[in-house]
């Protein structure tokens, strides 16, 4: 048996860059014709290659100490940049502002007056009109107050027939106020009115009434 070493010849890469490359002793094998131990070398790259995992090649230079992979190294993994043409922005954009406000016409608004996203102005539309922090919520108050429930914490109705408005108290463990009063059944509402919902008032205006709605308009 002879002890293994290992010897660190110095190579030049195709980058031109110099390395050391390890070789190491195969123990338990000796030549026949010196009695020398052979050897079996350790196949590597410079650290500093830009070639990545692949099949293997022979260098230009003829050396075939170390393997110069074809597949090129790929950084950032894990990361996806996705681009979106000026065209198709474009589109998108169009698709969006194409959108025909008459398939939910506004009826009504709410302005936040007092507390979190003072001056916002939110439309109200023909039905149902549910309050609260939540995307799904048809009036979506969600301005940093964070007593008002997610979804539901009050609800504004358009009522078509007599085009009138009607306030009431949704699902929210935070009760609703109306002009200072707490609502417990629905509530008629006039314009001016102040809407109190957690820490924010909301003062109502009404677009349609008795003297108009959109029904009246002449297509």
């Amino acid at each position: 048996m002879v002890s293994g070493v290992l010897r660190m010849p110095i190579k030049r890469g195709r980058d031109g860059e110099l390395y050391e490359e390890p070789t190491g002793v195969v123990k338990g094998r000796e030549e026949e014709s010196g009695g020398e131990p052979a050897t079996k070398p350790l196949r590597s790259e410079p650290e500093d290659s830009l070639f990545g995992p692949g099949k293997s090649r022979r260098s230009e230079a003829g050396d075939a100490n170390w393997d110069a992979p074809t597949t090129p190294l790929r950084r950032g993994r894990g990361e996806e940049t996705r681009i979106i043409s000026p065209a198709k922005r474009a589109a998108q954009e169009d698709a969006a502002s194409a959108k025909d406000p008459m398939n939910d016409p506004p009826v009504g608004w709410l302005v936040i007056v007092r507390g979190p996203g003072k001056g916002r102005v939110l439309t109200l539309g023909n039905g149902m009109n549910a309050i609260g922090r939540s995307e799904t919520s048809r009036i979506r108050v969600d301005f940093g107050d964070d007593s008002i429930s997610r979804s539901n914490h009050a609800r504004i109705a358009y009522e078509p027939r007599q085009r009138s408005f009607l306030l009431n108290h949704g699902e929210g463990a935070n009760l609703t106020y109306l002009n200072g009063e707490v609502v417990m059944e629905a509530k008629p509402i006039a314009p001016g009115a102040e809407i109190q919902i957690g820490d924010t008032t909301l003062r109502f205006q009404s677009f349609c009434s008795k003297d108009f709605d959109w029904p009246d308009v002449d297509d």
